[in-house]
């Protein structure tokens, strides 16, 4: 389990550093955000998977990460960044923070 907890520590800190990445942002930078996001919900789904007890704030997470699939791959595809696309954007780099808070928690009483 531990080694699952780490590779999704790293699939989302990999996301939180893109998010966070300044300057322009074209189809290769939501190609590897689409990836990285793609990555990071195989890693929490299978996380979720060992864990026969998930929380509700988890399946609430992984579904939310599941709409962002859709959105960023939208972007890596050409569409305009909307208003709307911008704001779920920060959405994003705001619940990825949170993951990686609970992720972290975890990592310390293991």
């Amino acid at each position: 389990m531990s080694d699952i907890i780490r590779e999704a520590y790293t699939r989302f800190h990999e996301v939180d550093g893109l998010l966070k990445t300044a300057g322009a942002k074209d189809d290769g930078y939501f190609k590897q955000l689409s990836e990285a996001t793609q990555n990071a919900y195989v890693a929490m789904n299978e996380g979720m998977c060992e864990n026969t007890t998930v929380c509700h704030d988890c399946a609430s997470h992984r579904d939310f990460l599941h709409t962002m699939i859709g959105i960023v791959e939208d972007l890596a595809s050409g569409a305009p960044l909307s208003n709307t696309y911008k704001v779920q954007l920060d959405l994003y780099g705001a619940k990825v923070s949170e993951i990686l808070k609970k992720i972290e928690k975890v990592i310390a009483s293991t």
